[in-house]
């Protein structure tokens, strides 16, 4: 039986000019729950990681792959930023991803949200210029790996970095924070969709039987 691809394609459309930021997919996790590389879990034959840079270079002129493996990605033609130093998670990837961008404003998101969309994105970024971060949040808590941050943030993450506090939201009070809430963003109609991300085998197993069969 085929599956709908008009429900689980990410959806384009012809947005000009594109935003002024960089894009980066942190694609350096361990993946430890999930017992395989979250980047390469498929839907439809298309691996995640393909999914999100095809939405990231829709809505970015600049985008950056952050992983400590360049050679598992080496087929998107894509600069791949690896870790100063490995064991400090995804606020390393972060860091570095600021310090290699082109431009102030970096679009962070992770590598295992399969429903990436674009207009939530661009809605997001409405605020990147104003505040050092611009994160989403939810009911279920905030989501700093579907965020933007400002080359601002760097000397604060640094400090962090150094003192061994490695909670991406522990340096948020030390920067202008924008808390994007569900009201604000209330135009979107399946918010609990488009920030989903995939955890564990059985939250796999939960996604793939909610895409609707034709």
């Amino acid at each position: 039986m085929r599956r709908s691809s008009k429900i689980n394609t990410p959806k384009f459309e012809i947005q000009t000019p594109k935003l002024q930021a960089t894009g980066v997919l942190l694609a350096g996790g361990k993946s430890s729950r999930m017992k395989k590389d979250k980047a390469f879990l498929e839907i439809e034959g298309q691996s995640l990681a393909e999914r999100s840079l095809k939405v990231l270079k829709a809505l970015f002129p600049e985008v950056l792959i952050s992983s400590n493996r360049p050679e598992l990605f080496t087929q998107y033609e894509l600069p791949v930023i690896r870790d100063e130093v490995i064991g400090r998670g995804p606020l390393e990837g972060l860091y570095q991803g600021l310090k290699a961008a082109k431009h102030d404003v970096v679009f962070f998101v992770a590598c295992d949200m399969p429903f990436l969309e674009i207009e939530l994105i661009r809605f997001l970024a409405r605020w990147s210029l104003d505040y050092d971060v611009v994160v989403p949040r939810l009911q279920s808590g905030l989501h700093p790996l579907h965020a933007f941050y400002h080359r601002r943030c760097l000397s604060a993450i640094k400090n962090n970095l150094e003192a061994g506090r490695l909670k991406i939201i522990d340096f948020y009070p030390v920067c202008s924070a924008k808390y994007v809430d569900e009201k604000e963003m209330g135009r979107f109609s399946d918010l609990t969709k488009a920030f989903c991300n995939v955890n564990t085998p059985e939250e796999w197993s939960h996604i793939n039987k909610t895409i609707t069969p034709i």
